[in-house]
This record gives structure tokens, C-alpha cells and sequence, in this order.
């Protein structure tokens, strides 16, 4: 019998910060991935929209599978590769780069997406940006997903909940726990709480999807998951 726990990244084991280059995680949160991997019958895994080598160098867990890139790749234990997919091609045309930059927002180049970011703004995002944003997004057929303060144009295909039903698949495991704190968690915390349970780390920008165990700070996260570590 095996149990999984999954954990996203940012708002999860890591605060978010304005500049998501300067996320890291705290000694506790190096803990809860290290001492839950190192259990019998417990696979670990950690989840994001990150690239998967910007996750594996932040999270230092060798004996975790990361899920990078909202699923479009997962690495193994020990960073053995288990599924990758070919990086975007689009890139944002030089108008609506600038008119970005002139409000202020931010644009993170990531493998298999582009992000919009506006953490930290003094003003209310301009709707027109966005609008242009995701029609860019569509002209390219890419998927737009959103986040806390942030939307995001991605590389078709994956997602969060599938990669953690196909991990689950994968291990043959009874039971999952996922812990998450934005509205692209809320697929897999459901999937979590029909399997085992789904954990939301709660914040003043997202209301709590139904059925989760509500945490309201990574210390209740930790104690949480070490209680379910013994059952």
C-alpha cells in the first residue's frame, strides 16, 4: 500500500513573493519534502506551473518526483526523466511587450508558457493588457490559465489533476494527499479529497474550494501532514 503526497509549489511550501525568482522555501519546508520521502510506503511529489530544472533547484528533493510546467513534465525520484514535451515557439510581439512593461506588469519566459504578472502593482491591472494577452494566447492556440495575480499562456495538453492521476496510476497508490492554495489546484484537490484528502492553504485571494481541509499557514501544513504520515 502506497501512499502519495503531493504538494504544489508557490503559495504551497513557498510564500509568493512579487518576483518569482526570489521564491524559496523555508528549513521546515526542505523538512516535510526530505523526512515524508524518506518513509516507507509514501511516495512524494511536488507539483507546479514552474519548468521542471527551476523546480528541482529550489525544492533540492532527490527523492521526489517533481511535476513541472503544469504536467508537461515529470521527473522521478533522483531526476530520472519521465515525460517532456517540445518547448512553446510563440513569442509576444514587441507592441504588447512594451505596453507591459510601460504598466508596470511583468512577463516570465518560461519552457512551455508565457506568464503576465501584476504582484505588487499600486493600481488595478490594465483589463485592456490582459484582454490583448490572452487574444495572443488564442491566436497561437495556446491555453490560458489563471493565478493568483498572475494569467498564464501555456502549451496545449496536461494539467495538474491529470498528472497527479497519472502518477497515482503509476505508483498504485490507495491514497492521496494533496495540498494547494489557487483555483488550477482545485482539480486535483478534488481528485485528493475523493482518494484521500485535499489540504487548501488558505489566503485572503482565493475562497476554499467544497470539501478540503481548510490550513491557514504552512505550520498547520506540516503538522498536518506529519499526523497523516502516521496513519
Amino acid at each position: 500500500m502506497t501512499t502519495l503526497f503531493a504538494f504544489d509549489f508557490d503559495g504551497t511550501l513557498a510564500p509568493i513573493c512579487e518576483d518569482p525568482t526570489e521564491v524559496r522555501m523555508s528549513r521546515a519546508a526542505f523538512a516535510l519534502l526530505n523526512e515524508t520521502s524518506e518513509l516507507a510506503g509514501v511516495a512524494v511529489a511536488v507539483v507546479s506551473g514552474r519548468d521542471v530544472d527551476d523546480l528541482a533547484a529550489r525544492t533540492n528533493a532527490s527523492g521526489a518526483y517533481l511535476i513541472g510546467s503544469h504536467g508537461l513534465e515529470i521527473r522521478g525520484p533522483g531526476g530520472v526523466p519521465v515525460r517532456d514535451t517540445s518547448p512553446l515557439e510563440a513569442t509576444l510581439d514587441a507592441p504588447l511587450r512594451e505596453a507591459v512593461a510601460a504598466a508596470g506588469m511583468r512577463l516570465e519566459t518560461k519552457k512551455h508558457a508565457v506568464a503576465l504578472h501584476w504582484r505588487g502593482l499600486s493600481v488595478p491591472p490594465p483589463f485592456d493588457l490582459i484582454l490583448r494577452f490572452r487574444a495572443w494566447a488564442r491566436a497561437h492556440e495556446l491555453d490560458v490559465i489563471e493565478g493568483r495575480c498572475v494569467v498564464e499562456a501555456r502549451c496545449r495538453g496536461g494539467g495538474k489533476e491529470d498528472a497527479l492521476r497519472w502518477l497515482t496510476n503509476a505508483l498504485g497508490a490507495t491514497r492521496v494527499v494533496y495540498a494547494g492554495d489557487d483555483v488550477t489546484d482545485f482539480g486535483s484537490l478534488r481528485f485528493a479529497a475523493a482518494h484521500g484528502r485535499g489540504v487548501f492553504v488558505a489566503s485572503e485571494e482565493r475562497a476554499a474550494p467544497p470539501d478540503v481541509t481548510v490550513v491557514a499557514s504552512f505550520r498547520e501544513l506540516y503538522r498536518l501532514i506529519r499526523e497523516e504520515a502516521m496513519l
